[in-house]
């Protein structure tokens, strides 16, 4: 049989299905439509015995009360009659009703002409009874008169009981006959139901096992290439992690050689170095974006956040390039554009600088303009329109539908001339409908191009009411509001130290004391970065990222602060899912520059030189007061509270460290000497009670005598009771 004739033979038999099918149904409905019927008027039938029972009951207890009120001469029996008599009338009325037919009517007027002679009886040996005594009454009662209209009215209700009843057989049988018809045509239609579902099933069945062919053959053709794309994926992102922590290793060391004393030549080639290794770790980046973005790793965090300060920030970011360029950068925005809106903010501004970097690379002359609008608000929500332009290269009309296309550039030289990996604008088109965004593109070769986004926002809440989780401790407004670090530090002198440098740079923190803390604070709010103490009482800081990543699953940047210095401890840092590593005492700059590294938003800084402090006398004290003046930069009031936090803090580790000694507390020994480490680096303490402090730190079980200890707890003892006089020497 052809297919094609398959479809109208199909067509005929789904037609004669349906009419055959209306026909059955039509006379199923009928029959279920008098078996309804029928067993309303039973119900009716069972109604009228209802009440003619009624009546008799009702009747009866009437004559048992009157009687009764006679012969015993109790009133209370009298009680409550006439009601009775009242009951009857309506229920008599109420059998008129539902019962009076043609059959019935000659019936009805003998029953409620003897029920009224029957109640005004019973109502005259009531009266007889008051007015004439009891023995008048009972003659009235044993003149049979009473008896004789009883027995009438049953007779009468006998007669009608009798006629309902052949009414409720001739009704029964028509339920059976109806109910028969309507279970043969639902057996009918059931038959015909199952044979259509059997039919239907072995025709659909065929094609889905010509379908299943058909897809089996397909995915064995595919099978091979999804390996391949697989496999790719997973080495571009083995690939990407193995080389970015030798490219930060490469990088941070030839900033240090950059500070070396060097002639022209090698700085130039020190320069070409970093050039070279900022280009590499962009095209690692972004294969990474790419490869967490088509795994579904890629996640959208909304938060508060300044638009102007993210636009200030990009400014900032770009100005000095496009000044070497000679070219000039212009970033307008509308008055009606709202300032503080909630979404990813660390999306919107990867979005930007990808966008204002192309624009920069690719413009030799003219200028560059970010652009921002609003073009729709409804409530609490908005658009926002982002159009970054310039006056560069442009791009090809038939090439504008493929650049946003993987490892694509609008020509082959394009790579070549200024380099890239063609995976930009693709990060930035999957990132923008992450966020329900879209974006187009207008060029012409050689006039330059425009790229317009268009993102969902909804109005965020001002970032200054949150002074009760987020704190500068200055009068000054932050200077990066959307800026918001979190600290974990349980020492009291390193977290003065933190709120003097956080404060100092206008950025907003908040401080925790273990990592305990810190997953609560993540769990209720938003942060941008971790700085994290590792030795921490209830939870170190080795747990507490751990559970940030594989609990909270956050990527969150996170930098660990410790006081081990040892081989080896920041790949174990590293290893462990920290970002980076930063040893005590803590550096100012090299700080400011990791969060500026992972933040992303903070323009680069100048930061002074080092004060050194002169000895006094030319006696050369055990306080160091060099690296205390570095932070405070002048602020005496910052210098006497770390030297009054000193002063009362080390005795207090002192006795610890004592009592741990004399109980022979290994652990608590280790725990003590490390705070104290922390503790003595502020005021410059370290080439003179470290090599005291580090054998303690690392003491073993197996290698552990007691006499030597406390020969250097009392060492250390001696040279701390020598730093507090100093101390307070200093302060008075």
């Amino acid at each position: 049989m052809q297919p094609k004739r398959i479809k109208y033979y199909l067509l005929g038999l789904f037609i004669t299905g349906m009419i055959l099918f209306v026909v059955l149904q039509f006379n199923s409905s009928n029959n279920i439509h008098k078996l309804i019927k029928g067993n309303e008027q039973l119900l009716q039938e069972l109604n009228v015995k209802n009440e003619l029972q009624k009546l008799q009951t009702n009747m009866a207890k009437t004559d048992s009360k009157v009687r009764g009120a006679v012969i015993s001469q109790d009133t209370l029996h009298i009680t409550g009659i006439e009601a009775e008599i009242a009951i009857i009338k309506a229920d008599l009325k109420e059998i008129n009703k539902i019962i009076k037919n043609d059959s019935t009517e000659k019936l009805l007027t003998q029953l409620n002409y003897l029920v009224d002679e029957k109640n005004t009886f019973n109502l005259m040996v009531l009266d007889t009874f008051y007015s004439q005594g009891k023995w008048a009454a009972e003659r009235m009662i044993n003149n049979q008169k009473g008896k004789r209209l009883g027995e009438a009215i049953n007779s009468i209700l006998r007669q009608l009981d009798t006629t309902r009843q052949s009414e409720v057989n001739r009704t029964t049988h028509l339920i059976d006959s109806s109910g028969q018809k309507a279970q043969s045509w639902g057996t009918i239609l059931v038959f015909f139901a199952c044979l259509t579902s059997l039919l239907a099933f072995l025709y659909i069945t065929s094609r889905i096992h010509r379908q299943e062919q058909l897809i089996d053959a397909l995915d064995e053709s595919q099978q091979q290439e999804k390996k391949l794309a697989a496999v790719k994926e997973q080495f571009l992102a083995n690939m990407s992690h193995e080389i970015r922590t030798p490219m930060n290793a490469v990088l941070g060391f030839t900033h240090l050689l950059k500070v070396q004393p060097l002639n022209d030549k090698s700085k130039e080639y020190v320069g070409a170095i970093e050039s070279a290794g900022h280009s590499l770790l962009e095209i690692i980046n972004d294969i990474l974006d790419i490869s967490k973005i088509e795994s579904g790793m890629m996640r959208i965090e909304a938060t508060s956040f300044s638009l102007r300060s993210v636009l200030h920030g990009v400014n900032t970011m770009f100005k000095p390039k496009a000044e070497e360029k000679q070219l000039q950068l212009s970033v307008t925005i509308e008055e009606e554009v709202p300032d503080i809106l909630y979404g990813d903010v660390m999306r919107l501004t990867q979005v930007l600088v990808n966008l204002t970097s192309n624009a920069v690379k690719f413009t030799s002359e003219g200028e560059v303009r970010i652009h921002v609008a609003k073009i729709w608000a409804e409530d609490n929500a908005v658009r926002i329109l982002f159009t970054v332009s310039d006056t560069g290269i442009g791009i090809d009309a038939d090439k504008l539908g493929s650049i946003f296309d993987r490892f694509n550039q609008a020509e082959a030289s394009t790579t070549r001339k200024y380099g890239g990996t063609g995976l930009g604008l693709t990060i930035v088109k999957q990132l923008i409908e992450l966020q329900n965004g879209f974006i187009s593109v207008e060029s012409k070769a050689g006039e330059g191009a425009t790229f317009k986004v268009e993102l969902p926002y909804t109005l965020g809440e001002s970032l200054l009411e949150e002074g009760n989780s987020y704190f500068t401790e200055s009068d000054q407004l932050p200077l990066h509001p959307d800026v918001r670090l979190l600290v974990a530090e349980d020492n009291k002198m390193n977290q003065n130290l933190l709120r003097h440098l956080l404060s100092s740079w206008q950025l907003q923190y908040k401080i925790v004391n273990n990592g305990k803390e810190v997953l609560q604070a993540l769990d209720r709010q938003h942060f941008d970065l971790v700085l994290m103490d590792i030795q921490m009482p209830e939870m170190d800081g080795y747990s507490a990222v751990q559970a940030i990543r594989n609990e909270l699953h956050s990527t969150i940047p996170v930098i660990a602060m410790t006081a081990h210095a040892m081989t080896g401890e920041r790949e174990k840092c590293l290893q462990m899912g920290m970002n980076e590593y930063i040893s005590k005492p803590i550096i100012e700059e090299d700080l400011y520059k990791m969060i500026q590294v992972y933040i992303g938003k903070l323009p680069p800084r100048e930061l002074p030189s080092v004060y050194h402090l002169p000895h006094e006398n030319g006696t050369l004290h055990l306080i160091n007061m060099n690296y205390l003046h570095d932070l405070s930069k002048g602020n005496a009031h910052f210098e006497k509270t770390m030297l009054e936090q000193f002063i009362a803090q080390l005795p207090e580790e002192l006795s610890l460290l004592k009592q741990a000694v004399v109980a022979e507390d290994i652990p608590a020994i280790r725990a003590t000497a490390h705070n104290l480490k922390t503790t003595v680096s502020f005021i410059g303490l370290q080439q003179h009670l470290y090599p005291i402090l580090e054998p303690l730190e690392k003491l073993q079980e197996n290698n552990y005598h007691s006499n030597v200890v406390a020969g250097q707890f009392n060492t250390l003892k001696q040279l701390c009771i020598q730093a507090v006089q100093e101390a307070i020497h200093i302060l008075l």
